[in-house]
């Protein structure tokens, strides 16, 4: 099971597909309006974002945008054995909004159907054999941007795309995860309803609690491909998660990951395009530079503070280091954010010894870096 596409339902979907571009450098490739909505999609990488937006009153993208913020609405799975895949689900209690339904192509086949979440959010499964079109070809949808059939190996390397602007090459490969916030006392729900539903299985675990508020948080993976879907609750009443889900209006995707081989020139890259990012403190870097058993270089550490750029690794596998940042909140509203990453590996001969999980260090400087964002806003207090 890997990710296939993810979907953002947002007010203009021309001027959200020109932040991308402009931004974060992907390409436009493909766009198409219907009765209903107008639709741009976006690619970088293997990454596929499908950005869409009410063309009518009555349409689901006006139905969600009535109730939440603009933000991600689907994110779509592309697994190998789509009937076997919803038969499970089924058999565990998941809502099926859309039947399987088969498309035969000019250079392939494409099998889809979309089962319930949490909240609006739902996930449509893929099954792609040979050449197949992103989106179901109908005269309402996108038939020009195609997708080969997936590799389900995780170790397999990402292959280059080519791209119009040499200033783009190798900015982000792919999604490193998604991160999905959910209300107090859910999250056992969810984990449950991940493992029995779609064969996730839990992970680390995380109880981050500062003088102002706290969270939970548990990652989920997929065992055969390694996505991973970490799953955050409030354990505070001001929390940032808490913040988000008033402002959300419920359940949603907090932020994506987006993995690229080189951090650091990219955010060098990103910040000459204005890109807004959160700020890091200077006491971060001096408690980098004084942790045991150092794995960063002084040069290094100093290109990391330049740009911005959290840092953290395991006592046992050094030179597998996490470098990560985080945009600010994307939309008018402060909920959906980027998260900028690279797993860097020991070796590199050996993509299976790359950075796993998620640093418990860099997760507490990202949680204490939302809350100054929420001081800003206003929206976060010491306890009395």
């Amino acid at each position: 099971m890997n990710i296939d596409h993810i979907c953002f339902y947002v007010k203009d979907a021309i001027a959200t597909r020109d932040w991308f571009v402009q931004k974060l450098g992907f390409r436009s490739v493909g766009s198409s309006v219907s009765r209903s909505h107008a639709v741009e999609v976006v690619n970088a990488g293997t990454i596929y974002f499908v950005l869409c937006a009410a063309v009518d009153a009555c349409s689901p993208v006006a139905t969600f945008l009535q109730r939440h913020p603009s933000g991600v609405a689907d994110v779509a799975f592309c697994v190998e054995d789509i009937a076997a895949t919803i038969a499970h689900a089924m058999q565990h209690g998941a809502t099926l909004l859309q039947p399987l339904q088969t498309q035969v192509q000019v250079q392939g086949t494409l099998k889809w159907a979309t089962l319930a979440a949490g909240g609006d959010l739902t996930h449509t499964l893929l099954e792609r054999t040979g050449v197949t079109s992103l989106l179901p070809q109908s005269t309402a949808t996108l038939a020009d941007v195609l997708i080969a059939q997936p590799c389900f190996n995780k170790n397999a390397p990402v292959l280059p795309v080519a791209v119009d602007d040499a200033s783009n090459v190798g900015l982000f490969t792919g999604i490193d995860h998604v991160v999905l916030n959910v209300a107090k006392g859910e999250l056992g729900r969810s984990i449950a309803w991940y493992e029995k539903v779609l064969g996730f299985q839990p992970q680390q675990g995380f109880a981050i609690q500062t003088t102002y508020s706290a969270l939970c948080s548990r990652v989920m993976r997929h065992p055969a491909s390694g996505v991973q879907l970490p799953i955050n609750e409030p354990a505070s009443p001001n929390s940032q998660i808490q913040e988000f889900l008033a402002v959300n209006r419920g359940s949603g995707v907090q932020h994506i990951a987006l993995e690229t081989t080189d951090l650091v020139q990219a955010i060098a890259v990103l910040r000459q395009r204005h890109l807004p990012l959160i700020h890091i403190p200077d006491t971060y870097y001096a408690q980098l530079r004084q942790r045991s058993g150092l794995a960063l270089s002084d040069v290094l550490i100093k290109q990391l503070e330049q740009q911005q750029i959290l840092a953290d690794w395991q006592p046992d596998t050094q030179q597998a280091v996490l470098l990560q940042t985080f945009t600010q909140p994307i939309f008018d509203e402060p909920t959906f954010f980027f998260e900028l990453i690279q797993r860097q590996a020991s070796s590199d001969r050996d993509r299976s010894e790359r950075a796993q999980g998620f640093g418990e260090g860099n997760f507490r400087a990202l949680f204490e870096a939302i809350e100054r964002e929420q001081m800003k806003r206003g929206s976060l207090h010491a306890h009395s």
